[in-house]
């Protein structure tokens, strides 16, 4: 716990505190100059000196439980620890609707009580994000997203140069047009991408899914969703994956010229095990590099955004707010560009799959056929060394 520092000097007079006002019997010389470290409250019954810079409070509300959340919180944490290590932080969950309570409601409260005791928000995840945006557009304090979709795709704001208000955003997605394009590098031959989304993930299917759609059927490129929802029985990964992959057959019998694109659902990306079984073979290109890892739960390739890269963008945001540099609403949506690429060959051992050259060569984080990592950060392991 960060406590606070002050120093309390009192001298023994009768009477309440008055209005504040320096007292007589204290020397006038001990009153704080203008860049003191110190300001004061005063009256004629005693001086309180307080820090002229408060310690900052940061609260952060997190969407849900998940593995993706804790990476971008530990990377704030460590931004922090090392950039303003007297920053005082709250992680709080979003309120959920129970037992009759309103979850709007709740969460203005909790934004209420915050607001004069908090110096900066961070919203960890699309669906808080979202939330908070709902109810705290304009608000006092400012507010950073983190490890969330893109917010002009999610309708929060009009364009990608800033909010104009107290939010400041940065973004999981890559454009479109960006990760199609990285795709036909990977296959040029392409003629279907068969789509990953879990149908609760709506920030998934309207900032990934229907881009993707839109783009790439304009270019002769078919896409086949794939939502999943274990709660119904004909959406469950082990029905609706095979049940795609026979769709996708009946117009690529080899599936040569066929893949499939896993969207930033957090609920799917801690089940590649089972994706790469029900795949059959198929290459599986994640857009979120932390899913290209050592061993069997690891995707083939990603071009992506990584939750760490994000996050250290959101830390920056973050400290420039703080500092003063800047206001929230006049920086422009934070994209990571070029993107983060990601390779595993051990995947690629697997279903026997070729890797251009050109992609070996872009990618920062690649790992050999063993699971060994052979270039982390976008350096090889012997200049880490």
């Amino acid at each position: 716990m960060i406590r606070y520092l002050s120093l309390i000097v009192l001298v023994w007079s009768s009477g309440l505190w008055a209005a504040s006002q320096w007292p007589m019997w204290l020397g006038e010389e001990l009153q704080p100059a203008g860049k003191s470290h110190w300001k004061v409250k005063a009256s004629q019954d005693g001086v309180e000196y307080l820090p002229a810079k408060s310690v900052p409070r940061i609260l952060m509300i997190v969407s849900r439980q998940a593995k993706s959340y804790d990476v971008a919180i530990q990377t704030l944490l460590g931004i922090y620890g090392r950039e303003l290590p007297q920053a005082h932080i709250l992680i709080r969950k979003l309120p959920v609707a129970e037992n009759g309570s309103d979850a709007k409601q709740l969460l203005t409260e909790m934004l209420l009580d915050a607001e004069d005791k908090t110096s900066l928000i961070y919203t960890v995840g699309s669906k808080a994000t979202v939330a908070v945006r709902n109810v705290y557009k304009g608000g006092k304090v400012a507010v950073v997203s983190v490890n969330a979709k893109d917010p002009v795709r999610l309708g929060l704001i009009d364009s990608d140069k800033g909010s104009g208000d107290n939010f400041a955003f940065t973004s999981l997605n890559l454009p479109a047009d960006v990760t199609l394009s990285f795709i036909k590098r990977f296959k040029p031959s392409l003629k279907q991408i068969g789509v990953l989304y879990a149908r609760k993930n709506r920030s998934a299917y309207s900032t990934q899914y229907l881009p993707l759609k839109q783009l790439a059927e304009k270019s002769g490129v078919k896409i086949v969703p794939v939502m999943v929802d274990e709660e119904e029985t004909s959406l469950r990964l082990a029905v609706a994956m095979p049940k795609a992959i026979q769709e996708m057959q009946r117009d690529d019998p080899t599936l040569e010229n066929s893949l499939l694109w896993l969207t930033g659902s957090s609920s799917l990306l801690s089940r590649m095990a089972e994706i790469n079984h029900y795949a059959t073979g198929l290459a599986v290109i994640s857009a979120v590099p932390d899913v290209v890892k050592s061993g069997p739960d690891s995707a083939l390739m990603s071009f992506g955004v990584s939750f760490v890269n994000n996050a250290h963008q959101a830390g920056l945001y973050g400290l420039q707010i703080l500092r003063g540099e800047v206001k929230p609403g006049d920086l422009p949506v934070g994209h990571i560009s070029p993107p983060d690429i990601a390779i595993s060959f051990e995947q690629a051992r697997r279903i026997e799959q070729q890797i251009p050259f050109v992609l070996m060569e872009m990618a920062s984080d690649v790992y050999g056929t063993n699971g060994s990592v052979i270039r982390s950060k976008g350096k090889s392991m012997q200049e880490q060394q």
